[in-house]
C-alpha cells in the first residue's frame, strides 16, 4: 500500500534551511560590539555602527534518522515492511516538530554618555513552526478500520515582524551593572494553520484525507480568493489588497543584570523578549476539503538525491491545497505572547593568563508550546584586541551539542562569525539532519567609532 506523504511532508519540513535567539558566546568574545542583544546590561568601552548582523536558527525534535532505513544496501522510508512499527513509532515523540527564526539586523547604533551606554537598532525578525503528532504515523503504519481520528495537533505558523529598540545599561558600582531594551514591533505578515478535525480513510492503494482547519493570514499584499466552486484558488492571491496599517502591532522589553563579585569572574542574567503583538488577521476563514494521497513504500538514496523527494512531495502539496474549500468568517484580532528567551552564563577569567577563560551558558526558549534549553560549557582566547575566538560543547533539549566563534578586527571593523550544532550529520548533499538537532548560524560585521 503506498502510504508514505506524511513521511515526504516531514522530511520536507526537515530541509528548510533558513531559521532570534541571543547570541550566547558574546559573554566570551572581547570587543564584541552586539553584546547587550544577549544581555542589555553588557556595555562596550566605545562607541559602534553596525553594518548588519544575520542570525540563522532551525530546531526539530525528529531527524531524517527517524523516518529513513538502510535495509539491505539501500534506504527505504519508515512504512516499509522491513521495519517493525516497534523501531519506527518508538523513535518519535507524541508531537514531532520543527521551529526556526531569521533576525537581520538592519543597523545598529551604540554610543557612551555620561553615565551610562546607548543603543538604537532596527531589524527584521522572521519565524515559523510546524507540529505533526505521533499518532497520523501510528495509523500510517498500522492501519485501521476505523474512521474518524482526532488528529488535531496539526498545525503551521509563522510570522515576520519589524523591530525598533532602544537600549540603555549603566554601571551602579564595581559590583552590579544593569541594563533594559524596550522594543517596539510591527507586524508585517502572520499565517496560521490549526487542523480542528482530520478524518482519514484507507483505500486499495492511497489514503484519502478529510480536514477541517481554521486558517488565519494577515498580509499587506494579497488576500485569500476562492475559485467559482469555492475551493482555494492561488492563481486569484489578489495584490491589490493593501491595509492602510500595519498588520500587528506590539510591545517588548529585554532586562539585564551584569555581576562581577571577584576579579576575573563575571555572572550576567537576561530575560529577552518579555512582551506581545496584536495581531489583525484580515484573511481569517475556516477551510474543509478532502483529497487522496499516494507515495512510495520505498525511497533509495539516489531518488533522494535526484530531488524525487521533493518532486514528490510537491504533487501531493498541491492535490491538497486544490483540495481545500475557503469558508469565509470575520477578520479577528489575537493577542499572541512573543516567545521569551531567558539567559545565564558565567565566565571566569584565569589569574595566571587573562587572555584565557572558561565558563558556563545557560538558555530556555519557548515557542508556541515547543519550548527548548540548553547548557554549554566555553573555552574563550583572546590574545589581542584584533583577535578573540572560543569553543563550546553541551546538551541541550534534542542531545549534544557542539559550537565556535571567532571576532576578528581589521583597524575599526570587526568582523563575527559563530556556529552551533548537534552531532549526528545529514543526507548527504543535503542540509537535512539525520538526528534531532539544534543549529544557529551568526555573521555580523560592526564599525567603532
Amino acid at each position: 500500500m503506498k502510504r508514505s506523504v506524511l513521511i515526504l511532508a516531514v522530511l520536507a519540513f526537515a530541509a528548510i534551511s533558513v531559521s532570534a535567539q541571543s547570541f550566547q558566546q558574546a559573554l566570551f568574545l572581547d570587543g564584541y560590539q552586539l553584546g547587550y542583544r544577549y544581555n542589555p546590561a553588557l556595555a562596550n568601552e566605545t562607541g559602534f555602527l553596525s553594518m548588519g548582523q544575520w542570525e540563522n536558527q532551525s530546531r526539530n525534535n525528529v531527524g531524517a534518522a527517524n523516518f529513513l532505513y538502510p535495509r539491505n544496501g539501500e534506504v527505504v522510508t519508515a512504512l516499509h515492511e522491513s521495519v517493525s512499527a516497534d523501531e519506527f513509532l518508538g523513535s518519535l515523540k507524541d508531537d514531532n516538530y520543527l521551529t526556526g527564526n531569521i533576525h537581520f539586523n538592519l543597523f545598529s547604533y551604540g554610543w557612551k554618555g555620561e553615565k551610562a551606554y546607548h543603543t538604537l537598532e532596527a531589524g527584521i525578525r522572521a519565524a515559523y513552526s510546524a507540529s505533526v503528532p505521533k499518532e497520523i504515523f501510528t495509523i500510517l503504519k498500522l492501519g485501521t478500520g476505523e474512521v474518524s481520528y482526532d488528529l488535531s495537533g496539526i498545525n503551521v505558523a509563522g510570522n515576520a515582524i519589524v523591530e525598533l529598540a532602544y537600549g540603555y545599561s549603566r554601571k551602579l558600582s564595581d559590583l552590579i551593572s544593569v541594563g533594559a531594551r524596550a522594543k517596539l514591533l510591527v507586524g508585517i505578515e502572520a499565517l496560521r494553520y490549526d487542523v480542528t478535525r482530520f478524518d482519514l480513510t484507507m483505500q486499495e492503494d492511497a489514503y484519502q484525507a478529510q480536514v477541517e482547519a481554521d486558517l488565519d493570514l494577515t498580509s499587506r499584499w494579497s488576500k485569500i480568493r476562492a475559485n467559482d466552486e469555492g475551493y482555494l484558488d492561488l492563481t486569484k492571491l489578489s495584490s491589490k489588497e493593501r491595509w492602510k496599517l500595519p498588520s500587528g502591532a506590539g510591545l517588548a522589553l529585554d532586562l539585564g543584570v551584569v555581576i562581577t563579585p571577584l576579579e576575573g569572574l563575571t555572572i550576567a542574567a537576561s530575560a529577552l523578549d518579555l512582551g506581545g503583538i496584536l495581531w489583525y488577521y484580515g484573511n481569517a476563514g475556516k477551510s474543509q476539503g478532502t483529497t487522496t494521497f499516494t507515495g512510495m513504500d520505498s525511497l533509495t538514496m539516489d531518488e533522494i538525491q535526484s530531488g524525487k523527494l521533493k518532486e514528490q512531495f510537491k504533487d501531493e502539496l498541491d492535490a491538497f491545497v486544490r483540495s481545500i474549500k475557503i469558508k469565509s468568517v470575520k477578520s479577528r484580532t489575537t493577542l499572541e505572547a512573543v516567545p521569551v528567551n531567558l539567559n545565564l552564563g558565567v565566565r571566569y577569567e584565569m589569574p595566571f593568563y587573562r587572555p584565557l577563560a572558561v565558563g558556563l551558558t545557560g538558555t530556555y526558549y519557548g515557542v508556541h508550546g515547543m519550548p527548548y534549553s540548553e547548557v554549554r560549557g566555553a573555552l574563550a582566547w583572546n590574545p589581542y584586541a584584533w583577535l578573540g575566538v572560543s569553543a563550546n560543547a553541551g546538551a541541550g533539549t534534542f542531545g549534544a551539542l557542539w559550537g565556535f566563534s571567532a571576532n576578528a578586527a581589521y583597524k575599526q571593523f570587526r568582523l563575527t562569525l559563530a556556529m552551533s550544532n548537534g552531532f549526528g550529520g545529514t543526507i548527504p548533499y543535503s542540509s537535512t539532519p539525520l538526528q534531532p538537532n539544534a543549529k544557529t548560524l551568526t555573521l555580523g560585521l560592526t564599525y567603532e567609532l
